[in-house]
């Protein structure tokens, strides 16, 4: 099913007042099913209210209120959402409507299901209108209408977000102007003007979609312009630089983030120029959605995750990384299923070759930088972090095993920062373990990727974060039992911090 949350569209159009009775039904019939399928969809609406104009036979020959009285019925025992925006003007309310429809869009805005947006009232002209619409629509679809239609098109298309226009014989209650029809004719010449990433496509599909002789029910067609809408906005999405970047390393760990972050099997793999795969997804935080991209490194070493990770961040260009996977945890400072994020890095390999044969260590450390610091210390110090997580576990269908022959398992999902050991070794080695301690008294996690992520996004300047989740001691235990459960628990953290942990400004 189509998903347009945070979008807004805008049915634009007029109808004239000698267009037919049964015409004027249809669109606002048509009007009703696209209000229907859009909030399905999660999406919201965007309708100007004042006066309705009306033809002789009281019919009326805008949509605006259509959609309101609709949305109304269809939001009635929904939980409040504000999936209708209402513009208006005080003085349209109090002169050009009836207490009745005061009263309606008071009652939608009491229930928390519009949000109104009051016009200045020396400032209200055709044009103040059509730039408020437009400022809070996402996506257009033109019925009718003359130069207003037209007007607003144009204002969409400068902000690169689709129109879609139909082709049934309405007018416009000005009658000056094509409006709809004018754009239709046009969007078979110019396709990408009013779709601008898949006007292609939606052209070769135009013609089955007419209303003046329609091939499918009006409800179909609501359907099908909804999944028009969301596929453009999946295809400029992709386009994008995402705001995330989520690496994997191994498939278990790629299977648990796209499980987590809601990425199905039918999304199909993106590719880089270099043939790196990855799978776009949006999220939705409490500032607005956040884009990610979700990809794997595809082997072990942190060779392969610098190589990899400058690939990744020289085509997507992401803005910031998350790193997650599994990793060993040092017996009797954490248990199996814990999840930790990296408050620095060791990378151990690094060393001097003395005479005698002598190795001195000489150990990178390098650290998030001091944004990327604070939103650790800001996410460690929610009270609600041991609620989300588990909400977060529940919804995924997690549960942490109750014990483990491997040694201690964690009572519950929990996350705490630590410092993690880095380098070329797959650790059975309880002693070279405990060794790196003596490199980093904090070293309590071992792994082979996190240098190399973090070498790559800091010589572009990214922002980076590790994500592990213990799933072995690191000795004579190891096996791969606990991977899954490592695995999933760090995803379900990796998308708590995504949408709770990291801040949008820029980093220092």
């Amino acid at each position: 099913m189509a998903n347009l949350e945070n979008e807004f569209i805008l049915i634009a159009g007029s109808i004239s007042k000698k267009t037919e009775k049964a015409t004027i039904d249809f669109a606002h019939d048509f009007t009703r099913a696209v209000t229907k399928s859009v909030l399905a969809a999660q999406g919201g609406l965007v309708v100007y209210l004042a006066g309705c104009p009306t033809n002789e036979g009281g019919d009326a020959l805008t949509f605006d209120w259509t959609v309101a009285y609709e949305a109304e019925i269809l939001l009635a025992g929904s939980p409040p959402a504000r999936q209708l925006k209402i513009v208006t003007s005080k003085l349209a309310m109090q002169k050009k409507m009836t207490p009745e429809q005061r009263m309606f869009i008071r009652r939608l805005s009491a229930a928390n299901f519009a949000e109104i947006i009051y016009l200045e009232d020396d400032v209200v002209t055709g044009g103040n209108i059509g730039d408020e619409q437009v400022e809070f629509a996402t996506a257009i679809i033109a019925l009718g209408g003359g130069k207003g239609v037209s007007d607003r098109a144009r204002k969409m298309r400068k902000r690169k977000l689709p129109v879609l226009p139909f082709d049934l014989h309405l007018g416009g209650f000005s009658e000056d102007g094509q409006g709809a029809l004018g754009l239709h004719a046009n969007f078979f010449k110019e396709p990408l003007t009013l779709f601008p990433f898949t006007g292609e496509q939606v052209k070769g599909r135009l013609d089955s979609m007419s209303l003046q002789e329609p091939l499918h029910s009006l409800d179909k067609l609501a359907d099908l312009s909804v999944e028009m809408f969301q596929d453009e906005i999946v295809a400029r999405e992709a386009t994008r630089s995402p705001d995330l970047l989520v690496i994997t390393a191994i498939a278990i760990e790629l299977a648990a983030a796209k499980k987590m972050f809601g990425v199905g099997e039918d999304v199909p793999t993106r590719f880089t120029a270099h043939g790196v795969h990855y799978w776009p997804v949006t999220i939705q935080r409490p500032d607005g959605p956040l884009s990610c991209v979700i990809a794997s490194l595809g082997n072990a070493g942190n060779v392969n995750a610098t190589a990899i990770t400058t690939l990744l961040l020289s085509e997507l260009k992401p803005k910031k990384v998350l790193m997650m996977g599994i990793a060993a945890g040092r017996r009797k400072k954490l248990s199996l299923g814990e999840v930790i994020l990296s408050e620095r890095v060791v990378y151990y390999e690094g060393a001097a070759a003395l005479a005698g044969g002598k190795l001195a260590a000489r150990p990178e450390m390098p650290r998030p930088g001091l944004s990327t610091q604070q939103d650790l210390n800001a996410y460690f110090a929610t009270a609600s972090l041991p609620d989300r997580l588990q909400d977060h576990a529940n919804k995924l269908g997690f549960a942490m095993p109750i014990a483990s022959i491997a040694g201690e398992v964690a009572a519950q999902l929990k996350v705490s920062p630590a410092t993690i050991a880095s380098g070329e070794l797959l650790i059975r080695d309880p002693k070279l373990f405990e060794s790196f301690q003596g490199i980093h008294d904090k070293a309590v996690v071992a792994e082979m990727e996190a240098y190399g992520v973090f070498d790559a996004c800091d010589k572009q300047n990214v922002p980076v974060i590790v994500v592990r989740g213990i799933s072995d001691y690191g000795d004579k235990t190891k096996d791969n039992t606990f991977h899954k459960v490592a695995s999933e628990a760090a995803a379900i953290v990796t998308l708590d911090y995504a949408i709770h942990g990291w801040s949008r400004r820029p980093a220092l």
